[in-house]
């Protein structure tokens, strides 16, 4: 008896132990190797600045935040990992993942498990579609990123190249998974009814390491103006084999993956120049965001700064909001890692526009509908490489700079 008190007396001081060292435990599911890493170590280094904000300011009810990485280099990979911090690891939250592929797969998994997926970067619009009730994406959706990449074609760049949509050729190049997919089917859509002439849409595997079959079709189309939806390798690989093979355009404009980021204009160097890109951007002017959202945005560049020897771009920044916001309005509301209590604290979120660091608001469909679990107060922006820095150029309230070098320059004066 004396033993089993013991016993008793030891587990019993273990169990306080834990409980008074425990922290709130976050699976951080992002592709961190493979053909995706750049952009997912980028969201994820974001993720860990908003951690140590959190952290500094005493964290959350009195514990620390813990961050739990999972590598979700393919959606095989995606699927297992994200078994093993809903299982192995026990995690009732998960955010990521930044690919919609990645993202398909590892959100089933949550959700049968009934746990809280916080999506910051996957944009296809299927992802919204498929009736979670678990399942939260800050993030606009392919189909209005697509949308602004043509009704950028529209106000800005045909009015620049002197003639009207309807005497354009706009081309719709896009790798072929369900992310490039929505966009490509959004941008034709788009460009359709604003009265452009579409030349035709070139699918493309993202992996493929030779795409000058695909650059040469783009030749023949006799293109104006080019929309594509890349991720990191494809769309410098497109850049590099239009040089190579002579192929000049009005205009192009990338809707987000590498398009946004520093390593793509310091891929091609001054040859970047006049590319446009449609997605969030780090660099909107900040007199539209909350005195809240300047203090975060400010102390989040200095930090990652600091950290990662370049300023943040567009994915980092999205990490960072992100999570700052799963922390600091959905888990400190619930006060629990309790899936419902989480769920309901993101449902009564009511955010304004511009009172996050990216210019969003938040507010997400409820349950019911088609699109539930979407926030409907988050935007893609247009910005545009100038002098070797991206400037955003639309909308009006955002904007930082006006577009210039309409028309693209030709290559050999590039």
């Amino acid at each position: 008896m004396k033993r089993l008190a013991l016993a008793a007396l030891v587990f019993a001081a273990a169990s306080f132990s834990a409980d008074a060292q425990e922290t709130w435990r976050v699976g951080a599911l992002y592709p961190l190797t493979g053909g995706l890493a750049l952009l997912g170590n980028e969201n994820l280094n974001g993720a860990r600045i908003a951690v140590d904000m959190i952290n500094e300011k005493g964290g959350i009810a009195g514990k620390k935040v813990e961050l739990v990485q999972g590598d979700a280099s393919t959606p095989d990979k995606a699927q297992s990992e994200a078994e093993r911090l809903s299982s192995l690891e026990n995690l009732q939250i998960i955010t990521g993942t930044y690919s919609s592929g990645l993202s398909y797969a590892a959100s089933q998994v949550v959700e049968r498990r009934g746990g809280l997926y916080w999506e910051t970067g996957g944009i296809a619009d299927g992802l919204t579609k498929r009736g979670f009730n678990g399942y939260f994406r800050l993030v606009f959706t392919a189909s209005s990123n697509g949308q602004l990449a043509a009704s950028l074609a529209a106000s800005a760049i045909a009015p620049r190249l002197g003639k009207k949509p309807a005497d354009l050729n706009v081309l719709i190049v896009h790798e072929d998974s369900d992310y490039g997919t929505s966009v490509a089917t959004a941008a034709e859509t788009k460009a359709k009814e604003l009265g452009f002439k579409v030349a035709g849409r070139l699918p493309y595997k993202a992996a493929t390491t030779d795409l000058a079959p695909l650059v040469l079709r783009m030749k023949a189309s006799s293109a104006d103006i080019v929309i594509a939806s890349s991720y990191a390798n494809d769309a410098l690989l497109i850049q590099r084999q239009m040089k190579q093979l002579g192929i000049n355009v009005g205009a192009f404009i990338g809707t987000g993956g590498i398009y946004g980021l520093a390593s793509f204009g310091e891929g091609l160097g001054s040859a970047v120049n006049g590319i446009f890109d449609t997605e969030g951007s780090a660099g909107i002017n900040p007199a539209s965001l909350s005195e809240e959202a300047r203090t975060l945005l400010a102390e989040f560049q200095k930090r990652f700064q600091t950290s990662q020897g370049k300023a943040p771009s567009y994915v980092g920044t999205q990490g960072f909001v992100g999570t700052y916001i799963l922390l600091d309005k959905v888990l400190r509301t619930a006060g629990v890692t309790d899936p419902a209590r989480l769920k309901e604290a993101a449902l009564a979120l009511d955010i304004p526009t511009g009172g996050t660091s990216l210019g969003w608001g938040v507010k997400f469909v409820r349950p019911g509908s088609e699109m539930q679990g979407q926030n409907e107060r988050s935007f893609p922006v247009a910005q545009q490489w100038q002098d070797g820095k991206l400037v955003v150029v639309a909308p009006d309230n955002l904007k930082t700079g006006d577009p210039v070098l309409v028309p693209l320059q030709t290559w050999d004066k590039r």
